[in-house]
């Protein structure tokens, strides 16, 4: 059991993409790598971790738009600058 410690505790990285069901299992596979980058290591990774992917159809509409608004605002038109 992984426990919260004064100097580690949980946290969310939320990453919203539009993207080809392929691309989301590559992009899956690479943060995979990134995040342990020697599978066959002994014991539980140095920095635990679970990933979870999730179809976003599968959330309400405003959820959607809200992640459409904040990848808009991560990926600014350069044209706005």
């Amino acid at each position: 059991m992984t426990s919260d410690t004064p100097d580690r505790r949980l946290w969310l990285i939320e990453i919203a993409v539009l993207a080809s069901s392929d691309e989301v299992d590559r992009l899956a596979d690479d943060l995979i790598t990134t995040l342990c980058p020697d599978p066959t290591h002994d014991g539980d990774c140095s920095t635990p971790w679970a990933l979870t992917t999730i179809d976003g159809s599968s959330f309400s509409a405003r959820r959607q738009a809200d992640m459409r608004e904040s990848i808009r605002l991560t990926n600014p038109d350069p044209s706005d600058f």
